[in-house]
């Protein structure tokens, strides 16, 4: 999983050629932790990996991105596509919901 941070998000994100799945966290959070395990099983899947970008982004560490897509609450979760925020969810979901959230967004 690809690691951003306020240096390397724009560009990441502009220059990525699929669309991109950013987890917002904090290391002190235990529902990011708990989360970030399920985020970090699906990245691992062949097909999820043809789909998508998996990474993420420490708030603590980049405040200026979390501030600039106006990330209040974590986990936040988005996904991106053709440079652009197409779906986001805030706190925990199961596995099966965040993969089912995936494919809605993907389809947006």
């Amino acid at each position: 999983m690809t690691i951003l941070n306020d240096q390397n998000f724009k560009k990441f994100i502009e220059e990525a050629e699929k669309p991109v799945l950013v987890d917002f966290f904090a290391e002190w959070c235990p529902p990011c932790s708990f989360l970030g395990n399920i985020i970090e099983k699906i990245s691992k899947e062949k097909e999820m990996q043809d789909k998508l970008i998996f990474t993420k982004l420490n708030i603590d560490e980049s405040p200026e991105t979390a501030r600039q897509f106006k990330v209040e609450q974590i986990p936040t979760v988005m996904l991106f596509r053709n440079k652009e925020a197409v779906a986001d969810f805030l706190g925990f979901m199961p596995e099966e919901a965040v993969k089912e959230w995936i494919e809605s967004g993907l389809k947006k």
